[in-house]
């Protein structure tokens, strides 16, 4: 059984193709030949810059279909008295691909009556014969989220124009033709070094191109990368590091790696580090070092796609660009400190922060106010609420700054640096260096609780600004990331253990916009609803990360016992009890209540008694659960509030066995679906039991 490799040759890839590609040729690969009736291993993808290889070890040589018979209409149906056949027997002939003759009448013993049949061989076509087929499969599948057509630009789409086609079964060459592209044995080598290659077979692909100066395999070329960067950095008495996660995008720009080490020109280490390793990794991917003081050491690492006989020249090349790019921060910088905090502020009335939304200005005074109302929502310290406040005054003054318009990735850094050396306190430059913290689901959050409070209200500004104008997320479409707000909010607020309500600050928020003149285009209400549910989204999506199912987190959120905090305390509750019988014989009671009063309209005045022991009972039993229920909800105490529902159930089920709820009275009827809707009210304040599953639940 031969191996199969099939490599799409291109121009370069851009390293987030070549993610793709590695995510999906392999199953592309895989159902081409499940499809096909051929058997064979799991495919690999191999994946450099200008190839994308794919490859199945232990192909079968030919096809595995087994004959079959299918059976079609009845006979009766097929043909008619005349014996003539009938549409149907014309339609079940044209979908199997045979003439009508080709039909043949037999009993289908299952049945017990005649039908017509097509008795199909098995297909049995050799593997040389479908590799064409394989290979177009794959060229065609893949998916990438920005492509290009070439030639007549009537053809393939793919990220970067097809240049060949490699196809071997074995060391069989496997020659054609897709699209316009010619498949045969040869690829090509390094763009420099190499020049065509021969592949002799599929499981010496790997090797006939390293002879030609490439390492076809992703994961060989990493871990080459990886220790050309261990040795380098030992090599010069220190360590390196990626803080940008350069590395995977590094993987997929070269060929050949081979690491070099450059210096940094002395009068530039008067600069930040931040600012030095930003431009270092910004746009030349390379790699600082630190001393083992954890100092920056004054050279930088790189990875080479070139000859390594002419490093020196590729090393002077790179020292040149690094040169240039820190002549520019370092000029940036310097005009940036002469102007002052003062000056870079007021250049934040002339900067738009968004056409409806007003200026940066506007956001900075947006942001002052909003720091104060998360402090109020959750009782943050008056120091840190001080602090916040100054912060979110200057928290976008680096906006005005010449660094950050040439390098964004410093923004919030630039800012809390200026305020730094314009003397303003510890706590207001952390507060502004963590506004916009965290910025992604393995980010940390902020450290500090007025970098929380600033934090916060940035994400809240964003959210409300965005919706109020319309651009909610939708599919996959989020240009402004608010779901990674969304999800910031709720991370910041459980790990400081906030119970942040988020409809206390966002009314608010909303209220300042509109204050401000801003060009909005729902209403408050509108707005509102659609946040409310964004947010508990990524509510749900960060539990569901903790392991807490989405039916218990939504069963919390419709009981809306609280705030971000209280409500993932409770879901987690609800999930960890799902089990007990407490939960169960509470869940019992309140889908019973639920289902008795659905649609009716009785009950809807509330109940007064009229001296009947058994709805008397249940009256008193139902006053003492919502006491419970209330205090335990005051209390964020869950495990309290599913006690006091459990404790309804007996004399729910004692109620239920007594009286007849639907009785024939409508004065009598109207009281105990009142008092059924009280009981159902009080179990809704525990969960959403018709979302919760639970252990035997109805």
């Amino acid at each position: 059984m031969p191996d199969l490799l099939i490599e799409i040759g291109c121009e370069e890839l851009p390293s987030s193709a070549c993610r793709e590609a590695i995510a999906q040729a392999p199953g592309l690969m895989d159902h081409a030949l499940a499809d096909l009736q051929l058997a064979a291993g799991p495919a690999t993808a191999w994946v450099a810059p200008r190839r994308i290889a794919v490859f199945a070890q232990g192909v079968a040589e030919r096809q595995g279909g087994a004959a079959k018979s299918v059976r079609g209409p009845a006979a009766s149906a097929a043909f008619d008295d005349s014996g003539a056949p009938t549409k149907a027997a014309e339609g079940f002939a044209r979908g199997q691909g045979v003439d009508v003759a080709a039909l043949i009448v037999r009993e289908d013993p299952d049945a017990g009556r005649d039908f017509v049949w097509v008795d199909q061989e098995g297909d049995d076509a050799p593997l040389v014969d479908l590799v064409p087929e394989v290979a177009r499969r794959v060229l065609e599948g893949l998916r990438f989220g920005k492509t290009m057509r070439w030639g007549d630009g009537r053809g393939l789409r793919f990220s970067r124009p097809v240049r060949w086609i490699t196809a071997k079964a074995g060391d069989a060459t496997v020659r054609f033709e897709v699209a316009g592209i010619p498949g045969g044995g040869q690829s090509m080598g390094h763009r420099f070094l190499g020049g065509p290659v021969e592949v002799t077979s599929a499981d010496s692909y790997r090797d006939d191109l390293r002879a030609s100066f490439v390492i076809a395999d992703h994961g060989e070329r990493r871990e080459a990368i990886l220790s050309g960067l261990d040795a380098a950095a030992a090599a010069a008495g220190a360590t390196w590091d990626d803080p940008a996660g350069k590395i995977e995008e590094v993987v997929h720009l070269v060929e050949w790696p081979s690491v070099i080490t450059g210096r940094i020109a002395e009068k530039h280490l008067a600069l930040p580090e931040r600012v030095l390793v930003t431009a270092m990794q910004s746009h030349q991917r390379y790699m600082p070092m630190h001393a083992a003081d954890g100092s920056l050491v004054p050279s930088f690492l790189a990875v080479s796609n070139g000859d390594p006989a002419a490093a020196d020249i590729i090393v002077r090349g790179n020292e040149d660009v690094l040169d240039a790019r820190l002549q520019d921060a370092a000029f940036s910088y310097e005009r940036d400190v002469a102007a002052g905090l003062d000056e870079l502020d007021r250049r934040l009335d002339d900067i738009v922060f968004h056409a409806r939304l007003g200026t940066l200005a506007d956001k900075r005074d947006r942001l002052r106010a909003g720091v104060s109302d998360i402090a109020e929502a959750v009782g943050a310290a008056a120091a840190a609420l001080e602090a916040a406040e100054e912060a979110a005054s200057l928290a976008k003054v680096d906006q005005g700054a010449i660094l950050v318009a040439e390098f964004s990735e410093l923004q919030g850094f630039a800012a809390s640096h200026y305020a730094r050396l314009a003397g303003r306190p510890d706590a207001v430059a952390d507060a502004i260096a963590e506004q916009y913290l965290p910025e992604g689901p393995d980010s940390p959050v902020p450290a500090t609780e007025a970098g929380a409070l600033l934090a916060c209200a940035e994400k809240v500004d964003n959210l409300v600004g965005a919706f109020l104008i319309g651009e909610i997320p939708s599919g996959s479409k989020d240009p402004y990331g608010l779901r990674r707000a969304a999800a910031g909010l709720v991370r910041v607020a459980l790990e400081r253990g906030w119970d942040l309500q988020p409809t206390a600050v966002l009314v608010p928020a909303m209220a300042r916009l509109r204050v401000q003149g801003a060009d909005l285009e729902l209403s408050d209400d509108a707005a509102l609803a659609a946040l409310d549910d964004f947010i508990a989204d990524r509510l749900v999506h960060h539990l569901g990360q903790e392991g807490v199912p989405q039916d218990a987190a939504r069963a919390a959120l419709a009981a809306n016992p609280g705030g971000i905090a209280v409500t993932a305390a409770w879901a987690r509750a609800l999930h960890e009890h799902r089990d007990d019988e407490a939960l169960a014989r509470a869940g019992t009671g309140a889908n019973r209540c639920r289902r008795i009063v659905a649609g009716s309209e009785h009950g809807l005045g509330g109940y007064a008694s009229a001296g009947d022991e058994q709805e008397d009972s249940l009256a008193a039993a139902l006053d003492a659960a919502e006491e419970a229920i209330d205090a335990a909800r005051a209390a964020g105490d869950p495990a309290g509030a599913i006690a006091a529902a459990e404790a309804l159930g007996g004399p729910v089920d004692a109620f239920f066995e007594a009286v007849m709820v639907n009785a024939d009275d409508p004065a009598d009827r109207d009281r105990r679906h009142a008092l059924v809707r009280r009981a159902g009210e009080a179990y809704a304040q525990v969960a959403d039991f018709e979302v919760l599953v639970l252990k035997g639940g109805d």
